[in-house]
């Protein structure tokens, strides 16, 4: 395969079969492909829709008449049900699944962000598949800024969160067409995107697709977010058998949207970018050997000192014993905290600390040499 690290993306149209409930049998067929690519060691995250339209199907014979509930009120009903189903089909391959709810505000929040990003790292560390799906319960009106909007853009912040190699948009048309194919039959599908313009712009907001909160606008705003980000993406045909393996495997079903830049160089430019001036870390030369020649995180253990302030989930520079900057990345743990811990195994954290946001004080994948 040629990727490593997959968020798939799975719209409500493709969960219903085109129908006005979950679809098991539409569903069984893509936690199969799931199980396909976890065999082959593929890490997988699933952006799921489908909470709506579950809890819209079961609510309907039982809404007084006239009664219109939330948004909110219809997706809480029908979550449980979505999770009870991606529960029930993965557990057939012997799969465990994690629910995950987000909303932007927790995204837009550090805290926030670093919460949602240890999480899913340490889900797919213990081999379970993360079910994504936006918090509906407690997401604010459509209308206002803290929604994240649906679920493609979604899925193209979580494929930048969790560092994925690839974002696969599995919906029920074969990808980008520079027509609505549903009413012109001359429309040709656009095979591979490499940037994305006025021209395809205007094309994606003539075409849609059915059952889903989101059309192809929204789609190509979530493939734009996540090729700017370093990471391929792909939009196809879910209903088509092995669409998701394909993807996986490099064939570019459907519609191929290239990565803008290299998904280091992009990430090292991002902590580059946003080195915090008002405090670094010094740590031990074996520390500087297990980063430069060992590639693992950098533990507390490694840290010798830790000089003027900085918050967790800053960008600080690492500092070998001469003073020379050996690398940079984003801090687990604020300057006081670490500065308790430094020199400390990681299973004293807590002990110290009261509390443990996890084992390093940098994980490898927040982490450049320089």
């Amino acid at each position: 395969m040629r990727y490593r690290r997959v968020v798939a993306k799975f719209g409500t149209s493709l969960l219903t079969a085109g129908s006005d409930r979950l679809d098991l049998v539409a569903m069984s067929q893509l936690v199969g492909q799931v199980a396909r690519l976890r065999a082959d060691g593929i890490e997988v995250v699933v952006v799921s829709s489908g909470a709506r339209a579950a809890g819209r199907h079961r609510l309907a014979r039982r809404l007084p008449e006239g009664f219109t509930p939330s948004r909110q009120a219809v997706a809480s009903v029908g979550q449980s049900q979505l999770m009870q189903s991606w529960d029930e089909l993965f557990d057939w391959h012997d799969i465990i699944v994690a629910q995950v709810l987000l909303t932007r505000r927790d995204l837009a929040d550090r805290q926030g962000y670093l919460n949602a990003r240890n999480a899913l790292r340490d889900l797919l560390e213990m081999g379970t598949v993360p079910v994504v799906n936006e918090n509906d319960a407690v997401a604010m009106d459509q209308v206002l800024a803290s929604r994240i909007g649906e679920n493609d853009s979604l899925a193209a912040f979580v494929a930048n969160l969790v560092e994925a190699d690839l974002l696969a948009i599995l919906t029920d048309v074969e990808g980008f067409y520079d027509d609505d194919p549903r009413t012109n039959p001359a429309a040709n599908l656009m095979s591979r995107i490499e940037r994305v313009d006025v021209v395809v712009e205007n094309a994606a907001k003539g075409t849609g697709s059915f059952g889903g909160s989101g059309g192809m606008s929204t789609k190509l705003k979530a493939a734009n977010i996540a090729a700017q980000s370093g990471i391929d993406v792909v939009v196809t045909n879910g209903h088509r058998p092995g669409s998701l393996l394909d993807a996986a495997a490099g064939k570019e079903p459907g519609t191929f949207f290239p990565a803008v830049s290299d998904r280091l160089e992009s990430r090292k430019r991002w902590l580059l970018a946003n080195i915090s001036r008002t405090g670094h870390i010094v740590v031990d030369e074996g520390a500087v050997d297990a980063l430069r020649v060992r590639g693992r995180s950098l533990l507390p253990a490694g840290v010798t000192s830790v000089a003027g302030s900085f918050a967790r989930g800053d960008t600080i520079e690492v500092r070998d014993p001469a003073g020379s900057l050996t690398a940079a990345g984003t801090a687990n743990y604020d300057s006081a905290a670490l500065a308790q811990i430094r020199g400390l195994r990681s299973d004293r954290i807590a002990s110290v600390l009261g509390y443990a946001y996890g084992e390093e004080a940098i994980h490898r994948d927040n982490l450049v040499l320089l």
